[in-house]
């Protein structure tokens, strides 16, 4: 099985400021990944640190979404809608192979 966790900083890419407060971007991440009819995830908060396109750094607030019993296609479109949503120019994408079940 494979555990998907996206790594979504909120300073916007154009801005390099968060414009949408952490319990909105929440919020939003929380409707879109229901929208992809995922059964279960987790969000935690954090801090991060990243190197802009144009080599400018920012640190910022990030959330952390972890994803199991999930297709890849479906966290690829999560990924897509929260890009646009939150104006991100990009969103990490790590895969664990684990062995989890419910119980």
């Amino acid at each position: 099985m494979t555990k998907f966790n996206l790594y979504v900083g909120l300073n916007d890419k154009t801005t390099k400021r968060q414009e949408i407060s952490t319990i909105e971007a929440y919020k939003l991440i929380t409707n879109i990944i229901v929208a992809n009819d995922v059964d279960g995830f987790t969000i935690l908060e954090a801090n991060g640190y990243y190197v802009h396109e144009d080599k400018s750094i920012s640190i910022e607030k990030s959330l952390k979404i972890e994803m199991m019993f999930i297709d890849l296609e479906v966290v690829q479109n999560i990924i897509k809608d929260i890009k646009k949503a939150l104006n991100q120019e990009s969103i990490i994408l790590q895969t664990e192979k684990i062995k989890s079940e419910l119980v």
